[in-house]
């Protein structure tokens, strides 16, 4: 097997294993113009790349370290990679050792992966995206007819490469649409009504705990982005938001709610939600009642701006897009007060990474701008958003998020400072994954 040295835009190092894939086939595909992710993925499925990858034994030598946790920047640095997770971290470079990949950053910025707490990832190309994006770990809140699930297994067979994905099997709500009744038909008994009282919506939990999701969402609020829905309104009872934090608890999952109501938000923080999704109009008594609890907040800032609108005049078009910029204003001062009150507030994209939709363009970068002009946040403060807050959201701040012995080597390099220019993490340099060089320029 010959180690073929990564090109632009392509996963490497990559293993050739036959003569019909190599770094010069994709270059002249991708001067051609042909390059696109899904012809990329389709190529490296057939190279029989991602059944080989493996973790790398890598040293990261004379980096600039922003580790995720606040603190200032550390340059000179050296990041030890071994079996996958971070074996040391050195103010100083170590000698060369033989049979390990020494990278020299030349000053460059080393951050954690960055961590997406609200995605709607349904597909391996887009996963391969976000992968590429610097993004090594998302939380998908949303899925239509285990799409999302199917994902996240290929990539955790190393069928496929792709963040590590937490997942959700769709969202439990009075209403929740075909794809649910596709994928759960027993509880088709309410496909003409409505899925209702805590004992339905506590075996519907169930249900998905057994397809085996990582966390559950619910509705505590109606949708911003279906012009027939109000935003405004609550959605499930605090007596059916309980039933399935009961569930889930029993299970050792979290909930996240779906939440831009005040008070379909207060009702989900009484129950015992791990996370406010959104959070367009919470008020201060609700907000109060999260620090006291530890309730997490993900205000998804960047789709909750025209960035995300649909872009046509179509008459329902310009509804969601007078929408959202009238939701702009609330979900941004709610952010800055959960900020001086000392809530976690974790960034995410809601977006899909996918193709044919206004979210897929979406990128955390977006969301750390946001949350810098908008929100009072300092840079520091922003990136930790998109990596340590966003590990304990998830619950996995044990095992990745940061920068430090004993952790996962999720990692990414970007060449400009980020603590200056944020939009220096819209194009990495370097992704790792788990100890994999996954992604890198030359």
């Amino acid at each position: 097997m010959v180690e073929c040295r990564g090109r632009v835009g392509i996963p490497a190092p990559l293993p050739c294993t036959n003569g019909d894939v190599s770094p010069d086939t994709i270059a002249g595909m991708r001067k051609r113009g042909t390059a696109d992710p899904t012809t990329v993925f389709a190529l490296l499925i057939a190279s029989g790349w991602f059944a080989a990858a493996a973790a790398q034994d890598l040293d990261l030598v004379s980096a600039t370290v922003i580790d995720g946790t606040g603190a200032p920047p550390r340059a000179g640095v050296s990041v030890i990679v071994r079996g996958g997770r971070i074996e040391q971290v050195l103010d100083r470079a170590p000698p060369p050792v033989d049979g390990v990949r020494r990278v020299d950053l030349q000053g460059r910025f080393l951050l954690p992966g960055l961590i997406d707490a609200h995605a709607h990832i349904e597909s391996p190309v887009a996963a391969l995206r976000a992968l590429q994006s610097g993004v090594t770990t998302a939380r998908v809140l949303g899925d239509s007819y285990l799409r999302a699930l199917g994902t996240r297994d290929l990539i955790r067979a190393g069928h496929a490469p792709g963040p590590e994905l937490l997942v959700s099997a769709g969202i439990i709500r009075p209403r929740p649409g075909e794809a649910f009744f596709v994928t759960f038909p027993q509880f088709g008994a309410a496909l003409n009504g409505e899925l209702r009282g805590p004992e339905r919506i506590a075996a519907v939990t169930r249900a998905m705990l057994e397809r085996g999701v990582d966390v559950v969402k619910i509705a505590a609020s109606e949708r911003a982005g279906v012009v027939t829905a109000d935003p405004r309104r609550a959605e499930l009872t605090d007596e059916e938001m309980r039933a399935a934090v009961m569930e889930a608890d029993r299970a050792g999952r979290f909930v996240a709610a779906h939440a831009h109501s005040r008070d379909g938000a207060a009702a989900a923080v009484r129950a015992g939600v791990r996370s406010i999704e959104h959070g367009t109009y919470l008020d201060e008594p609700t907000l109060l009642e999260m620090r006291r609890r530890g309730t997490f907040l993900v205000p998804t800032l960047a789709v909750m701006s025209p960035l995300s609108d649909p872009q046509t005049t179509q008459a329902d078009d310009v509804v969601l897009q007078l929408r959202t910029r009238q939701m702009m204003a609330p979900v941004r001062a709610a952010t800055r007060r959960a900020r001086e009150l000392g809530i976690t507030v974790a960034a995410s994209t809601d977006g899909s990474y996918g193709d044919g939709d206004a979210t897929a363009r979406i990128r955390i970068a977006h969301d750390i701008a946001a949350l810098r002009e908008d929100c009072g946040f300092t840079p520091l403060e922003s990136i930790q958003a998109a990596t340590w807050n966003g590990a304990r959201v998830l619950g996995i701040d044990a095992r990745t998020g940061t920068i430090r012995p004993g952790l996962e080597a999720d990692l990414l390099v970007v060449e400009r400072d980020p603590l200056r220019d944020d939009s220096a993490l819209f194009e990495p340099l370097l992704v790792v994954s788990d100890g994999r060089v996954v992604f890198e320029r030359p």
